[in-house]
């Protein structure tokens, strides 16, 4: 019996092992701005993007003259659900703007795949949350790194 018990937290701590490295690879993928252009059922075209730092994220709904008209903050984890991906949104607060934020009594799990700078995203399945939010799957592109001060090119030397 001890034997087998061995064996089994062996490959536990195996699987383990091998595991988390695929999870912290997504992570690194998934880091930095995440966008598309959505349309509204009227019709009105409004932006939905997430960015991930490390374990956190933020969301912001804008509209077509990037006015903030929803924000979102709070914690990201990464697991698996069978054969598919999930993205775990927790601790969560949300309002209108970063200012006017509070916590939300919610988790959101999405299923995920990332490809190079393409993320489909499926959101909004994992129970049932009435019309604001309905099920969607998005595809999401990968903003370009911003360029720092420190980046950008200098002007020569007046001679």
């Amino acid at each position: 019996m001890k034997k087998q018990i061995v064996s089994i937290l062996a490959v536990l701590g195996f699987a383990a092992v091998c595991g988390t490295p695929a999870f912290g690879q997504d992570l690194e993928a998934l880091a930095g701005k995440w966008s598309c252009l959505k349309t509204n059922e009227d019709g009105q075209r409004y932006t939905q993007q997430i960015e991930i730092k490390k374990d956190k994220f933020t969301f912001k709904l804008a509209d077509k003259d990037g006015d903030t008209m929803i924000y979102a903050e709070g914690d990201v984890k990464l697991d698996k659900a069978g054969p598919f991906k999930t993205m775990i949104l927790s601790n969560i607060k949300a309002g209108q703007s970063a200012g006017q934020i509070d916590p939300i009594d919610d988790t959101f799990t999405s299923i995920y795949k990332v490809d190079g700078d393409t993320c489909l995203l499926i959101m909004n399945f994992d129970k049932e949350r009435g019309e604001q939010f309905k099920p969607s799957l998005d595809v999401m592109r990968k903003a370009a790194p911003e360029k720092k001060a420190a980046d950008a090119p200098k002007a020569d030397a007046p001679k």
